[in-house]
């Protein structure tokens, strides 16, 4: 089954495909992304990790891809490219490329392709980073397709979209984003998640992050809130913390 993104299939029909997807590992030989594409660093099946830039756009994660892949036994890194974004020649499909980003439509895409590699890999540890932009698709699908992903970090995290667009611009325009917090209820139990936030982040405030946590820890979620002192919002501000947590999970 492939998604168009000018089709939408409802979200109980894809998460049943999923959960076809994750229950028959090792259904292809070779990695495959589902509609979307990136880059692949290292191999293996002990881990999938999977990094999910900011709205600023892939690139700037590759030399941290790279030599967590070298320094990892058996573990296979994807710096995907999310929906709509395009780098190193490949493109993947989606909606709104310059704003408004995190659509049902985008967000079943990315869903698709986090299952299709985990699925291909046959790996049962999947770790997926997400900074920012990254952070708003992992959080909400965590929520609204349970049980594809084993370990999230929601790296500055705008987990509340309408109140960050109106921290952000005074006013939210972004009307076809759907917003983690709508999704914090249903975190499911079997995934380990974090919300870092730098202290100094003023884009993605802190208090974002802490209202996500505070709605899923009322269902019993396993998440853990992480504010460091000092800090901005650039990926060179996180990488250091982001890779003491995707180590610690390892298997």
């Amino acid at each position: 089954m492939r998604l168009s993104p000018h089709i939408t299939l409802s979200r109980a029909a894809l998460t049943m495909w999923i959960s076809a997807l994750i229950l028959v590992p090792g259904l292809a030989s070779a990695l495959s992304m589902g509609q979307l594409t990136g880059e692949v660093w290292g191999s293996g099946n002990r881990n999938l990790v999977v990094i999910l830039h900011g709205d600023g756009g892939p690139g700037r994660y590759d030399s941290y891809a790279d030599t967590l892949a070298q320094s990892t036994r058996d573990t296979t890194v994807v710096t995907l490219n999310r929906p709509a974004y395009q780098y190193n020649g490949q493109s993947s499909p989606g909606q709104n490329p310059s704003k408004d980003h995190y659509t049902e439509t985008n967000n079943a895409l990315i869903a698709q392709s986090l299952a299709a590699m985990k699925a291909s890999l046959g790996t049962r540890n999947l770790i997926v980073m997400g900074h920012s932009g990254g952070a708003a698709h992992t959080g909400i699908i965590i929520g609204a397709y349970p049980g594809i992903i084993d370990v999230a970090i929601l790296t500055a995290c705008p987990c509340n979209v309408p109140l960050w667009r109106m921290h952000r611009s005074g006013k939210n325009t972004w009307k076809q984003s759907q917003s983690p917090h709508d999704f914090a209820n249903r975190l499911p139990h079997s995934t380990k998640t974090y919300a870092l936030t730098n202290m100094n982040d003023e884009n993605t405030l802190p208090l974002f992050a802490q209202q996500y946590v505070g709605i899923a820890k009322t269902s019993g979620a396993d998440i853990e809130l992480i504010t460091p002192e000092g800090g901005n919002h650039k990926w060179t501000a996180y990488k250091v913390n982001v890779d003491k947590l995707i180590r610690k999970h390892l298997r």
